[in-house]
């Protein structure tokens, strides 16, 4: 891939303007409340520097020099991350029938091919139209930022509230995302959530519903919380009075024509995550030392969300980080080569808004990236913040390969 690629900058934002008088480097990992956590610790290592030492680095400190090396990973360390990726692919076979299921469920013609014809095959929304009526199942083997794998199985829709073939469908399925169109009458298809529900609590299934309100594009928007509000209420009152108290059930209000979709399906991924509380974890540690606003964990070709820090986001932010994502895959495929990955350890992008805003993708893998968002502030170094989005690039590696190697050995 062509360096144009490799170092994309784009309006006015260089990091040769920052400041680097820095007076000291100070580990402050031990003092932050995430050390308590044995999850933390039992599937993260620090990376390992030059010299021996292995820390997180603060803002709150300065210092003169930078140890040389940090402020990218160098190629042994991206042929360690190579041979890991690829003792994890080996590994998969063993621990695949451990993998999530999801099952996307709900009347027919709702839209759930869509969802995933979009999100996972690239196809656009329009293209969507035109798709024909599921007949038979279909199972998408699927896999986002290469260690996160699952299975979806797309279903045939009944036309009425029938659970006809529910028992074969959902069989071993981890989480249902039940599909609802919002532009219609909503009775039928509440009727069949609460049966599907009914039915799942009937039969000892602690399983997670996901229900997505969607094509809320034909709702005006004015009444689209209002909808929302409506049906989250009526279901909740319907199973109260099947006597099945906090079930495990979540909303979310989608459309194929904006981000919705892909946010929405980001906490569904989220959820089968099992390193999502350590994950967010490291993104905290990393926020609070080099004051980030926030920062993602993002596979570049769903974009797909793996995790982020924990502070609050508004989804004007997501938007932001699915159109950096875009531009930046843009351009690679204008000036990379068809051999090239979209990502390699050079890549990265950096765009300044207008409102003062800095919109910063890193790599970590070939389909995996960092999303930081961070003020335009003269104090803030951008080496120390290279440092720490090193470290915690190659803590996520290890924190995956922990995981797959843990997994193996309980197969």
């Amino acid at each position: 891939m062509n360096t144009i690629c490799k170092r994309l900058k784009i309006c006015n934002f260089h990091f040769s303007d920052m400041n680097y008088d820095l007076k000291g480097v100070y580990d402050t990992a031990s003092n932050n409340d995430t050390s308590k956590d044995v999850e933390y610790h039992q599937y993260t290592r620090d990376s390992t520097r030059s010299d021996g030492e292995s820390s997180i680095y603060s803002n709150d400190f300065q210092n003169s020099s930078i140890p040389n090396g940090l402020d990218r990973l160098d190629d042994i360390e991206d042929e360690q991350i190579e041979k890991q990726e690829q003792q994890i692919d080996d590994d998969y076979e063993e621990i695949a029938p451990d993998r999530p299921r999801l099952l996307m469920w709900g009347l027919t013609k709702s839209g759930k091919t869509s969802i995933i014809k979009l999100i996972f095959e690239k196809m656009t929304a329009g293209e969507t139209l035109q798709l024909p009526e599921t007949k038979t199942i279909q199972i998408h083997e699927l896999t986002c930022g290469i260690h996160v794998r699952f299975q979806i199985r797309d279903v045939p829709g009944p036309k009425t509230a029938s659970l006809l073939d529910f028992d074969t469908y959902s069989s071993e399925c981890t989480t249902i995302v039940f599909i609802l169109d919002a532009t219609e009458d909503c009775s039928d298809s509440i009727n069949l959530l609460i049966s599907s529900v009914q039915w799942m609590h009937s039969h000892g299934c602690n399983v997670r519903f996901e229900v997505l309100i969607h094509k809320i594009d034909g709702v005006h928007e004015p009444d689209r919380l209002e909808r929302h509000s409506n049906i989250q209420q009526q279901v909740t009152v319907m199973l109260h009075e099947c006597s099945i108290e906090e079930p495990l059930i979540n909303f979310y209000l989608t459309s194929i024509y904006d981000h919705s979709i892909h946010e929405a399906f980001s906490k569904i991924v989220q959820s089968q995550i099992r390193q999502l509380r350590a994950l967010e974890n490291m993104l905290d540690l990393v926020t609070a030392s080099t004051q980030l606003d926030k920062i993602f964990v993002c596979d570049i070709y769903n974009k797909i969300f793996l995790a982020s820090d924990t502070k609050p986001v508004e989804s004007q932010i997501s938007e932001l980080c699915c159109d950096v994502v875009d531009v930046y895959t843009d351009i690679s495929s204008i000036y990379g080569t068809s051999k090239s990955p979209v990502l390699d350890s050079m890549s990265c992008c950096t765009i300044e808004l207008s409102i003062g805003l800095i919109l910063y993708l890193k790599n970590i893998n070939p389909t995996t990236a960092l999303i930081c968002i961070l003020k335009k502030e003269p104090k803030i170094n951008e080496a120390l913040m290279e440092v720490n989005l090193n470290i915690l690039k190659q803590n996520i590696q290890e924190l995956f390969l922990a995981s797959s190697n843990y997994l193996s050995r309980q197969q």
